[in-house]
C-alpha cells in the first residue's frame, strides 16, 4: 500500500510504494501507451522501461505528491508522465531511423489533481499570455505539443540561445503577473552517488 513520508528538508510528501504495487502499473501503462498512439510492437518494451525507471525514482525519493491527493494517484501520475516521457525519446530515435514523425505521440499525460483551481489559474494565465505576448504564447503552443529547447528552437527557426532568452522572457512575463514558480522537485543524483549506493 503506497503512502507518504514527509521530508526532512520540506517541500512536496514522497511517495512510498513496494514492488507489487509498481508491478500492478502494467496495465494501466499499456492502456496509456495505446492511448496516446505508441505503436503495439513497442508498448512491452516502453512499459518495462517506464516501471524500471519508477523504481529507481522511488528509491531516490523523486515521486513526490501534493496535500489532498492519495499517494497512489501521486505515483500513477507519474509513471504515465515517464511513459509519456519514454514514448517521446523513443519517436525521436525512430524517426531519425525509419523517418517517422515525431509529432506521432498524440498529447502529453493526463495530470491527475483532485483541486481544480491550479488549472484555473494556469488557464487564466495562458489567456493573459496570448492576449498580451502572442510570440511568447508561440513557445507555450509548442510545449503543448510537446516540443521544448531544440525541437521548438527549430519549430520556430531560431537557434537555441535565441529560444532560450524568449523563455527567460515568457517566465519573467508569468511572475510579474505573481504566477506561483514550479515546485522543487528532488535533484537528480549524479552518476557518482548513485555509483556509491551500489
Amino acid at each position: 500500500m503506497s503512502s507518504y513520508h514527509r521530508p526532512p528538508g520540506g517541500g512536496a510528501p514522497v511517495v512510498i510504494a513496494d514492488a507489487h504495487e509498481v508491478t500492478r502499473l502494467h496495465s494501466m501503462l499499456t492502456h496509456h501507451l495505446r492511448k496516446i498512439g505508441v505503436d503495439e510492437l513497442y508498448i512491452p518494451d516502453l512499459v518495462q522501461e517506464t516501471i524500471a525507471t519508477t523504481w529507481e525514482a522511488l528509491h531516490e525519493g523523486r515521486v513526490r505528491g501534493a496535500e489532498g491527493m492519495p499517494p497512489v494517484v501521486a505515483l500513477r501520475g507519474f509513471a504515465r508522465e515517464t511513459a509519456w516521457f519514454h514514448a517521446m525519446n523513443h519517436a525521436r530515435r525512430g524517426s531519425t531511423r525509419h523517418e517517422t514523425p515525431v509529432s506521432a505521440i498524440r498529447s502529453p499525460p493526463d495530470i491527475v489533481s483532485p483541486d481544480p483551481m491550479p488549472a484555473i489559474e494556469a488557464r487564466d494565465l495562458l489567456t493573459w499570455v496570448m492576449k498580451s505576448r502572442p510570440k511568447l504564447a508561440y513557445i507555450v503552443l509548442l510545449a503543448a505539443r510537446g516540443l521544448i529547447g531544440a525541437d521548438a528552437a527549430r519549430a520556430m527557426g531560431h537557434s537555441l540561445t535565441t529560444h532560450h532568452g524568449h523563455v527567460q522572457k515568457l517566465r519573467a512575463a508569468l511572475r510579474a503577473v505573481g504566477a506561483a514558480p514550479a515546485p522543487k522537485q528532488a535533484p537528480r543524483p549524479t552518476w557518482k552517488s548513485r555509483k556509491a549506493k551500489r
